[in-house]
């Protein structure tokens, strides 16, 4: 568990993921698609390929092509979940609206705890998670 003070030295969280290159690299739909294309292009016309084995190409087609959105829509997800997890160092001091237990309440940011990589505001010596933050208010208010 690591905390971070309003009069200590910020934390930043940076997190790279890198693409796969080369043989590594991940056959795309578009591949997919030209593949089945091409297989059918060049079939043996009096001899052509099973009606049920060309239906369940077409079904891997759409099954790929739903994972890549799914996997596109997850990674939105957790970079709208990091970014704001990196923004919370930047509200010490603040003057804040949280909402736990006890309520609504207003308070200072007296410092951030980040627990299992999750940052918690420590508002009026009490804990909150970033889902309890209402308001963040400006200046010196």
């Amino acid at each position: 568990m690591t905390t971070v003070y309003a009069a200590g030295a910020g934390v930043s969280a940076t997190g790279t993921a890198g693409k796969k290159t080369g043989a590594m690299q991940e056959l795309g739909k578009d591949v997919f698609l030209q593949l089945m294309v091409t297989q059918i292009k060049y079939q043996d016309p009096l001899n052509p390929q099973d009606n049920g084995a060309f239906v369940a190409q077409m079904a891997q087609f759409t099954s790929l092509e739903q994972m890549q959105n799914l996997n596109e829509t997850v990674g939105k997800l957790l970079e709208a979940q990091t970014s704001m997890y990196a923004g919370a160092p930047a509200l010490l001091g603040r003057q804040v609206e949280v909402f736990g237990e006890l309520g609504l309440r207003v308070g200072k940011v007296d410092a951030i705890e980040f627990d299992l990589g999750k940052p918690k505001l420590i508002v009026n010596g009490i804990k909150y998670g970033m889902e309890s933050l209402q308001k963040v208010f400006g200046g010196d208010e």
